[in-house]
């Protein structure tokens, strides 16, 4: 099986690409570990300060993407940051809804923008906003009704837009860096269907 996508119509992961996806997986569970106490007490504190710092989160599954080029790697990675870190979070197996929700919105975003052309960087700004907003409209029946007042929810949409977009350029430029100082093969399809190269080393 191929490392990444070759041809229209092909969907195949190799083992070395899985065992990419998965490190990156690793490491996001390790960081969400880690945070966890904090970003709980943003959360019940301030939830726009949350809001604008859980884009941590998506940096490596949105670079895992950039990466190895499968059209669905950003939900496989989040699944496994969630799945990985269900035993350690005040959320248990909750924290998977978000986290898959994500996913699931930047990769159909980038499969629909990527049609017609290789991946850019606009395309990511896009799906980014799209996760923003999923996870804005995923996070409001958890918040406290307090925090349901015009300003808090408008703040927290905001730090939401600012952090996943912040995210994605992030995992844009990171990847381009690797990707150009041959650190990692270029993926051979990196459009959203994966289908014609976008970036020869």
């Amino acid at each position: 099986m191929s490392t990444s996508p070759t041809r229209r119509g092909t969907r195949r992961l190799s083992t070395r690409a899985l065992l990419i996806i998965a490190a990156f997986g690793a490491l996001g569970a390790l960081l969400l570990i880690l945070v966890a106490p904090v970003t709980a007490l943003l959360a019940a504190l301030f939830p726009p300060a949350y809001a604008l710092a859980a884009g941590m989160h998506s940096i490596l599954p949105f670079l895992a993407r950039r990466l190895v080029g499968f059209p669905w790697t950003t939900t496989i990675a989040f699944a496994l940051v969630g799945l990985l870190a269900i035993g350690f979070t005040p959320l248990g197996a909750l924290i998977l809804i978000p986290l898959v929700i994500a996913g699931v919105g930047f990769d159909v975003t980038l499969l629909a923008l990527g049609r017609r052309g290789p991946l850019r960087p606009w395309h990511y700004a896009v799906g980014a906003l799209v996760t923003a907003v999923l996870l804005f409209l995923v996070s409001l029946p958890v918040m406290s009704p307090d925090d349901l007042a015009a300003p808090i929810l408008l703040l927290t949409l905001l730090g939401r837009v600012v952090s996943q977009l912040a995210a994605a350029g992030i995992a844009w430029l990171l990847g381009d860096r690797v990707l150009r100082a041959g650190i990692m093969r270029a993926p051979t399809g990196d459009r959203g269907d994966g289908a014609e190269p976008a970036l020869r080393p």
